[in-house]
């Protein structure tokens, strides 16, 4: 058996990197959803195998591609879908964007519950619709930790307005890190249902489980599945998201039909390499994956221990999945932003809480998807910054 070295530094620095070019000089990038670890080999193989051919045409879906994503569904969730169930689509943002556009009215709501992956309120505000954000609520567990809960007596109000036709979903959640249980998503599924809202479930993260079950929306039972449209991909599960390949499952003909009609309507096609590195990840990358979670939770529970040991102010969730750690700083004397103070300050630069919609005043999104050594110089450099915040109070 291979033994994958995620201990590794790879230098990722002139190589075009969304998220080492996004900051200057040694400041370390701990924001963006990718991970600081090299692919698993047989996507690697998959694409270089594809590049000895030579040709590099228009290309259709590969059925092979297909038949892995129903043979995966049914595998982790015993979940029965179809190769015609399965659609590609180049990104999830991108996907968002054509279901808000395919999808109800313009000046239709979208129902999105908040703290949020900020990409769902670009999706809703490009494509002429609005967004109805519902706060989750804040519940504190202690002195360290807090998680959310869902409000339904205001998801029941905003779904019940003639004008929302759409459910924006993320579990597991992004940035919280919680997996919804089952008697949750059965409320929310039986609200939208009544209220004839499309559920539109953003399941990007579904493979980086690190305690827990996920349970996929659409498995719940045949009528939720026939109002449901499915997002994942092989992008933050296998670090792959430069090759842009989305899967969508819709086992309603109709939306799929209407999704794929979207998806036409803007050219939104995937790339070769696309296809072969999600083909190689998802048929040859199981090892590398249950050997990362390990890495990643080792990572957690680092991270967890640094910051209530050194840095009691700052409280975090403790995320069942993901590599995501959210960050409430609000304890903290800081004058401005809380990620402009970890950037200019600290030398360390996580997510602004305030893309993930205004609950996210205060916070920061940790990514924690990186070497050991990276993860703990971050943490140093935030601790001496906040260590002399303490000494101009």
């Amino acid at each position: 058996m291979t033994a994958y070295d995620f201990d590794e530094i790879i230098d990722r620095r002139g190589h075009h990197s969304a998220k080492w070019g996004a900051v200057e000089g040694d400041c370390l990038p701990m924001w963006v959803a990718d991970m600081d670890f090299r692919s698993p080999p047989s996507a690697i193989e998959a694409m270089i195998e594809r590049a000895r051919h030579g040709v590099f045409g228009y290309t259709l879906d590969p059925p092979k591609l297909k038949d892995v994503v129903v043979e995966r569904m049914s595998r982790l969730y015993n979940w029965e879908i179809t190769p015609d169930d399965v659609l590609f689509s180049p990104g999830l943002v991108l996907a968002l964007c054509a279901t808000c556009s395919g999808f109800g009215e313009p000046g239709d709501s979208v129902l999105i519950q908040t703290p949020v992956y900020g990409s769902f309120f670009k999706a809703v505000r490009a494509n002429r619709k609005f967004s109805a954000s519902i706060d989750m609520e804040y519940i504190a567990d202690g002195t360290h930790t807090f998680h959310y809960e869902n409000n339904y007596d205001e998801f029941e109000l905003v779904a019940r307005d003639p004008q929302t036709s759409i459910h924006l979903q993320c579990n597991p959640q992004n940035p919280a890190g919680f997996i919804y249980a089952r008697a949750e998503l059965e409320q929310i599924a039986e609200i939208c249902l009544r209220h004839k809202l499309l559920i539109v479930a953003d399941e990007i993260h579904s493979d980086l489980i690190l305690e827990g079950e996920h349970i996929p929306i659409a498995t719940l039972d045949a009528e939720i599945a026939q109002n449901t449209l499915t997002m994942i991909a092989p992008s933050k599960t296998y670090n792959l998201a430069g090759m842009a390949c989305s899967v969508l499952i819709a086992q309603n003909k109709e939306i799929r039909e209407t999704m794929a009609a979207a998806l036409q309507s803007i050219s939104a096609h995937v790339n070769i390499m696309g296809y072969e590195a999600a083909y190689g990840a998802y048929t040859g990358g199981d090892e590398w994956l249950r050997q990362a979670l390990i890495y990643l939770k080792d990572n957690r529970e680092f991270a967890l221990d640094y910051i209530h040991k050194h840095m009691p102010q700052i409280h975090t969730t403790v995320p069942d999945s993901t590599y995501l750690l959210w960050m409430d700083m609000r304890d903290l004397p800081i004058v401005g932003d809380a990620a402009e103070f970890c950037r200019n300050q600290a030398g360390m630069a996580p997510s602004p809480g305030e893309f993930f919609g205004e609950a996210g005043k205060g916070f920061v999104r940790l990514n924690f998807g990186c070497p050991r050594a990276t993860l703990e110089l971050g943490l140093e450099r935030l601790r001496r910054a906040v260590d002399a915040l303490a000494l101009k109070v």
